[in-house]
């Protein structure tokens, strides 16, 4: 992402994000994040450690979410869930954006998009790293003291010598002196770098064409467009960097230049970007689709032309059934012919009588060699039919695969390259199609998974696998219903209240998993689960106190000011032998105070915080 992008983009995300909840972490496969914000209308900031182009933006739409979160996710979880957004801001001149969090014991994340070190690091008060997204060499690993990024050690443009701008207008082409003005001045962006070549090119002199395009990348208004060498609708295939980039506003150096690109405008920056990168993904995972499935059926094709070579080698080795039998009839006819250095020669008796030499073994005698002839003939006979069948049978898949070979390029979506994969397979040739979804590329229809909700495998097709477990739970929770009270934590755990004997049997001991945790006030009342599905060792403090304040107000410690709470994991929670309903004892259980609370205001109350 280009710096002079990423720090107009930072300014819109704060905007958007200040003031909204993290509700939720996802890790996706290899580089990407999603930070869910918001309550009404969801949010997803999307942070990808792609090596060659890191980026971070707002995603509107659906995405893949993995069955088992990875460390990150739930180390983020854990520290982040429920936490309010302060602030998200650039660090000026650099590629690294920071998310603060409210409270005196405040949490930020800290995201480096640095290219080929590109990384998130999650730092709590104490500027210790909690968890590391993609850790880096050099940078700090978990529990180490968070150090920033070395400075950019360039220059700024009002402290360069003479000597420096000499060498510069002295630069032998574009290319050259666009490399020259990122090495040289300090916070200098790609895109900005390039409209400064293109003045001077005009005739502006290189000092003062620098200083015009520093002042209008900080002052010019926002003109979102992406540039493309054809419509977003119409490309097939990733172009070039330089002919397919997003842009804060208008691009003299492209609209002016000798190429006319397609431009395409937008209202806002964030809506520009989330356009592109979903865009730029499929198009990476259509050129790789593409690119394995050329490799593949081209190497097929290679692999059947030479096993059709050796069918042909082989029909040839066993020789001509016709010519084996007229040469038994020949020995047959003279048996008593002496050979001479292994050649017995006979008149034609079948032809124009000429003498016909046919090699023979010495150590055999001619009948004998007669009948290693007939031999050969119906061995070559067998050989022909089963050649020509099999050669048929090669030249019909290497044509099928030089048709499916041609229709690679004109591929234009996954699915279409997934059936060529298929065709392939069909005809012998397996292409591995792991690596062609990237988590980042927009998936149609599929069932979205975010916040409080499950986490699910969204397969490219549309369809939603949820796990068995999952769907197994849901069916218990619909048929022991009554009685069972739902509620969700606001930093979205679930929490089941039992408010009778029956509803506390079933909470216990049939809802309820062994590392989810169980609270019950001191005297009867209702038993209380939140659930773990992370299998973390303590609950959030925001979820245990909610959660004891709907134990204590479901108990017979209602009308007091505070009760004493029990907090367990259930796998220490045991029901009596032949015990009544409800009953059980426990084996270990901390202790906590709670404010008795009902449900509507507690939830209410915690919607005005």
């Amino acid at each position: 992402m280009d710096t002079l992008v990423l720090q107009r983009l930072t300014a819109e995300l704060d905007v958007k994000l200040r003031g909204t909840r993290i509700r939720q972490v996802y890790a996706l496969p290899k580089n990407d994040v999603v930070f869910v914000c918001g309550s009404g209308k969801t949010l997803r900031l999307w942070f990808s450690a792609a090596p060659n182009q890191p980026h971070l933006y707002l995603r509107p739409g659906r995405y893949p979410t993995p069955k088992q979160p990875p460390g990150f996710a739930m180390a983020a979880r854990r520290l982040l869930n429920g936490r309010r957004i302060e602030a998200i801001e650039a660090v000026p001149g650099e590629r690294i954006v920071e998310l603060r969090t409210t409270g005196t014991d405040a949490i930020r994340v800290v995201f480096e998009l640095i290219p080929r070190r590109a990384t998130a690091l999650v730092v709590n008060h104490t500027e210790r790293v909690c968890a590391a997204w993609k850790p880096q060499r050099g940078r700090p690993a978990v529990g180490e003291p968070y150090t920033a990024p070395v400075a950019d050690g360039r220059t700024a443009m009002g402290d360069l010598d003479a000597k420096i701008w000499s060498s510069l207008n002295s630069s032998v082409d574009d290319n050259d002196l666009v490399r020259g003005l990122l090495r040289s001045i300090a916070g200098m962006s790609l895109l900005t770098a390039r409209e400064i070549t293109a003045r001077y090119r005009s005739g502006v002199p290189l000092r003062m064409a620098a200083q015009m395009e520093i002042e209008r990348a900080a002052k010019e208004p926002m003109a979102a467009r992406i540039y493309s060498p054809v419509r977003l609708s119409e490309l097939g295939c990733l172009p070039i960097v330089r002919k397919f980039l997003v842009a804060p506003f208008l691009m003299r150096h492209i609209e002016k230049g000798p190429e006319t690109l397609c431009v395409k405008e937008f209202p806002n920056l964030s809506g520009a970007v989330a356009t592109f990168y979903p865009l730029q993904a499929r198009l990476m995972a259509l050129e790789m689709a593409h690119h394995s499935l050329k490799s593949g059926i081209d190497g097929g094709i290679i692999r059947l032309l030479r096993t059709l070579d050796a069918v042909s080698e082989d029909a040839n080795a066993a020789g001509d059934a016709e010519q084996h039998r007229r040469w038994a009839d020949l020995l047959l006819t003279h048996p008593y012919a002496k050979p001479t250095q292994a050649i017995v020669r006979v008149p034609d008796a079948f032809g124009n009588g000429n003498p016909v030499e046919i090699p023979v073994d010495p150590s055999r005698s001619v009948i004998d060699n007669a009948q290693v002839y007939y031999q050969r003939a119906r061995r070559a006979q067998r050989s022909a039919k089963r050649t020509a069948e099999r050669y048929r049978e090669l030249e019909a898949r290497i044509t099928a695969l030089r048709q499916l070979s041609s229709e690679v390029t004109v591929a234009r979506e996954i699915r279409d390259c997934q059936r060529l994969a298929k065709g392939a397979l069909n005809q012998g040739v397996k292409i591995a199609t792991g690596t062609w979804s990237i988590a980042e590329a927009p998936l149609s229809a599929e069932k979205e998974t975010t916040g409080n909700e499950s986490p699910s495998i969204e397969t490219p097709n549309g369809s939603s696998k949820e796990s068995r477990r999952t769907r197994h739970d849901q069916g218990k929770l619909r048929r022991g219903a009554a009685g069972i009270n739902v509620f969700t934590s606001s930093d979205g755990f679930k929490i089941f209240v039992g408010r009778n004997a029956d509803a506390n049997e079933r909470v216990t001991h049939k809802l309820a998993r062994p590392n989810d945790f169980w609270l019950h006030a001191e005297g009867p009342g209702s038993h209380v689960v939140i659930r773990n599905p992370e299998r973390i060792k303590e609950p959030s403090q925001v979820a245990l106190q909610e959660a004891a304040s709907l134990a204590a107000y479901f108990s017979s410690a209602r009308g007091a000011t505070k009760a004493n709470v029990r907090w367990t994991q259930v796998k220490h929670v045991r029901k009596p032998r032949k015990g009544p309903k409800g009953q059980v004892y426990v084996r270990q259980a901390n202790m906590t105070l709670a404010e008795p609370v009902p449900p509507e205001i507690l939830f209410a109350r915690l919607e005005t915080n």
